[in-house]
């Protein structure tokens, strides 16, 4: 068993929680922006570009209903465009700033964009409604840290008799609670369990090693991209298994230029136009998706040749051969960005409570 104080180091660290936001002019975004700002050991929020957020907040001043029962939103900025928005398919929070702007539209959250109580409020909602992309931050960040002592191990993560999350480094499968709290996966033990231990509860979420390793990636500020991608040649491997939606263009630009050609993190800035920080952080998700290596003999064939990967491969410090299960296969994408990269099995992700 492995003790809970085992992941003190990566306990206090709280995730970054992306905002978007959509019809507000400038002065407003300032004042939101700065409304953000936490004290440590809470979670911090960061403005990320709209379809990668983890929750929206929309002025309902620029919302107006149209025939099809969508939302309009007016731009609010000269480089934004109007936002049409169909509720029913929003998989994450929305709030929206008052006042409305038609009478006809009840949003189930709103808040009060010149009140600083009002704007806490929703936030502190939003991260109760996100208590799911927080566990999974947790235990992304304790997968890191605990690393090669994980491999083909299957273990029970347990916190006062409660089973919060199974994890089959043997397959290559996971699953969470949805109702667990992200300070009792903090505070919890793992347990090793035998193969016949494996059964994931089918009323938990199901997502992989992996995936929980690009979550917290993706939210922190820690450096977790390995020395060697500075400097060696970088080639490209497979298309990461996680959900489409996960991807930004920047994952896609980079998964685009190394299927057409390998190179260094250097190279890949001049190719792609990423800042240094946005590389490397992206570069992290690929790393930890496996989708990327520096070992040629690892590397896909061609671009072209479909990728069928029938043996894990070991990406660095053992850690593929613990996300990674075997037989997974991968076919052929076009990787055109923005394009459309799929894993083999279509993987839905998690309904987060308050979404529209």
């Amino acid at each position: 068993m492995i003790p809970a104080t085992h992941v003190s180091a990566v306990a206090a660290e709280q995730p970054i929680l992306w905002l978007g936001m959509s019809g507000f002019v400038p002065q407003q975004r300032a004042v939101l922006e700065a409304s953000l700002d936490k004290p440590p050991g809470m979670c911090r929020w960061r403005v990320g570009a709209f379809g990668d957020a983890d929750a929206w907040w929309v002025n309902g001043a620029k919302v107006r209903i149209m025939p099809d029962g969508n939302l309009k939103v007016a731009a609010g900025l000269p480089t934004e465009r109007a936002l049409n928005l169909n509720l029913t398919d929003v998989d994450r929070p929305v709030a929206f700033a008052g006042p409305l702007a038609s009478t006809d539209f009840e949003p189930r959250c709103t808040f009060d964009p010149v009140s600083e109580p009002s704007i806490q409020a929703v936030i502190l909602q939003f991260e109760r409604w996100l208590w799911q992309v927080r566990a999974q931050f947790v235990l992304g960040a304790q997968i890191i840290q605990r690393g090669p002592e994980l491999r083909h191990g299957i273990y029970h993560v347990s916190h006062r008799g409660n089973l919060l999350a199974v994890l089959d480094f043997l397959r290559g499968k996971a699953a969470i609670s949805p109702r667990v709290h992200p300070v009792d996966l903090q505070q919890a033990r793992w347990a090793k369990r035998p193969a016949g231990a494996a059964d994931l509860p089918e009323s938990f979420v199901h997502l992989t090693p992996g995936q929980l390793a690009w979550a917290y990636v993706r939210r922190t500020e820690t450096d977790v991209l390995p020395a060697r991608y500075r400097t060696e040649t970088i080639y490209y491997r497979h298309v990461p298994g996680v959900p489409l939606r996960w991807l930004r263009d920047s994952h896609l630009m980079l998964l685009r230029e190394l299927s057409a050609e390998p190179g260094t993190m250097e190279a890949l800035r001049q190719r792609t136009g990423l800042a240094l920080r946005d590389a490397e952080r992206d570069l992290a998700c690929l790393y930890y998706a496996g989708s990327i290596t520096t070992t040629r003999g690892k590397a896909s064939v061609t671009a072209s040749a479909a990728r069928d990967d029938s043996q894990p491969h070991s990406v660095g410090a053992g850690f593929d051969s613990v996300t990674s299960g075997a037989g997974q296969s991968f076919t052929q994408y076009d990787l055109t960005a923005p394009a459309l990269l799929e894993p083999r099995e279509s993987q839905r992700v998690p309904d987060l409570a308050g979404g529209a």
